[in-house]
């Protein structure tokens, strides 16, 4: 019996493949992004404008970083939004709390690096555990990135925490208004989507065999028809929405048969009403436990300490202005489930934010008025939030201008200095990133004998 390739050979193949190249250069198809869009570009302008209103400027970059805690829960129902939201709310300030703590308690770089590799990833672990999707634990590492801006005291600690919890508490309550308005929105959008994936399916040339649509497109729809379930669920256990939801899950009943003709679970014929079909709503303790027993969280969380370590070690000996942003960088890159997205998201993130550096370089150099700069980071925030659903990499180009933007916000920066910075600093975090994913496998159970 021929041995069993080397777990690292085949990783190196996988991450060599020019495939990955061609799917990093394709835009996928997104929707329901304006919405989601304007909501993140409210919240930041109501940070940016309180801060203004306030007299203090200098905290307006820490507000608005808290106010990132809306790029969570996007589409979820309203009250599984509002669990989410608080976690990463908290998440977020205990990063940047404890970071500048210890910036300010004069800690050696190299340590508060090791610390923010360890957030890197316990948020990695905790974000597959809960299955909170994009952008995982990327922003978290901003956040903590964000505590380490010195020289600071403790009443710089202090009142950049509080700065950055209002701005997470202002999310929060901007990221949940539609729930004043229509309550039922992501219910109707999981429903909605569900049917398109249906079609989708139904529409989809047949196998080689001929007898099936393609497995893939059924797949999707399968996954889709579930999600939508599960928002339903969790709309039927609230007063306010369980009329609209009945008459959703009916609608989504009918999606489900036209993709699994007259049949419910197991085969057996519907015999119940579609709502009571529904599975128990899901509460993020659940998914927790769902989550638990497996090891992929194990494994990202392990391989994102150690990319972060390396890359900040590494970028700290280079020199190079901002080690944390390496660990960003590598930490952005190990989101993805497999090696195909770690591979493409390292290919778009590197490369966007070289070109992203490039073009936020004249509006640094630009010295542009806080009115001014507050204006453009929030509109680079909701092009951004249109655009990230479609492609990574082009998001890249209004990200990396935006987060040098905040970071310029009440402080004054070199903007060659830092536009070079972000890009080598990011590089350097992709390169680590893959090569963690080359490196760091799973143990091997021993066979039975």
């Amino acid at each position: 019996m021929p041995p069993s390739p080397s777990p690292v050979l085949t990783s190196a193949r996988d991450v060599l493949d020019p495939g990955h190249l061609r799917a990093a250069l394709r835009v996928n198809p997104a929707d329901a992004t304006v919405a989601a869009a304007l909501r993140v570009g409210a919240a930041a302008a109501v940070v940016l404008a309180l801060s203004a209103a306030a007299g203090r400027t200098d905290l307006a970059g820490f507000a608005s970083l808290g106010a990132l805690t809306i790029l969570y829960g996007r589409y979820e129902p309203y009250r599984r939004r509002a669990a989410l939201l608080t976690g990463v709310a908290a998440l977020f300030t205990v990063a940047f709390v404890l970071t500048a703590a210890l910036t300010a308690a004069g800690t050696p770089s190299l340590a508060v690096l090791g610390v923010v590799a360890l957030i890197a990833g316990v948020a990695t672990a905790l974000c597959t555990l809960v299955r909170t999707g994009p952008p995982g634990a990327t922003i978290v590492v901003f956040a903590a990135a964000g505590g380490m801006v010195g020289p600071s005291d403790w009443s710089d600690v202090a009142q950049r925490g509080t700065a950055f919890a209002l701005g997470a508490v202002i999310a929060w309550a901007v990221g949940m208004s539609g729930y004043l308005v229509r309550p039922s929105a992501p219910a109707r959008l999981a429903v909605r989507r569900a049917a398109d994936a249906v079609r989708r399916a139904t529409a989809a040339p047949p196998d080689a065999d001929g007898s099936e649509p393609a497995a893939a497109a059924v797949a999707a729809a399968r996954a889709a028809v579930l999600r939508a379930g599960e928002v339903l669920a969790d709309d039927l256990s609230h007063r306010r929405t369980r009329d609209t939801a009945r008459v959703l899950a009916a609608e989504l009943a009918a999606v489900e048969e036209a993709l699994e003709p007259a049949t419910a679970v197991d085969g057996a014929p519907r015999t119940v009403s579609p709502a009571a079909a529904l599975p128990r709503r899901p509460r993020l303790r659940d998914d927790v436990r769902a989550s638990w027993a497996t090891a992929g969280w194990r494994l990202a969380g392990v391989r994102v300490v150690l990319a972060a370590l390396v890359s900040g070690a590494l970028a700290l000996v280079a020199g190079l202005g901002h080690p944390a942003w390496a660990q960003l960088g590598s930490t952005a890159t190990l989101q993805g489930a497999t090696t195909h997205h770690a591979v493409v998201r390292a290919l778009q993130r590197g490369g966007g934010t070289v070109i992203g550096a490039l073009l936020a370089w004249p509006l640094l150099a630009a010295h542009l008025s806080f009115a001014a700069t507050c204006v453009v980071v929030v509109a680079l925030q909701v092009v951004t939030e249109i655009v990230v659903g479609r492609h990574y990499g082009l998001a890249m180009l209004t990200i990396t201008p935006m987060a040098l933007l905040m970071s310029s916000l009440g402080t004054t920066v070199d903007p060659s200095a830092v536009a070079a910075s972000r890009a080598l600093d990011t590089v350097l975090g992709a390169l680590v990133g893959l090569l963690a994913v080359v490196l760091v496998h799973p143990r091997r159970r021993p066979a039975a004998a």
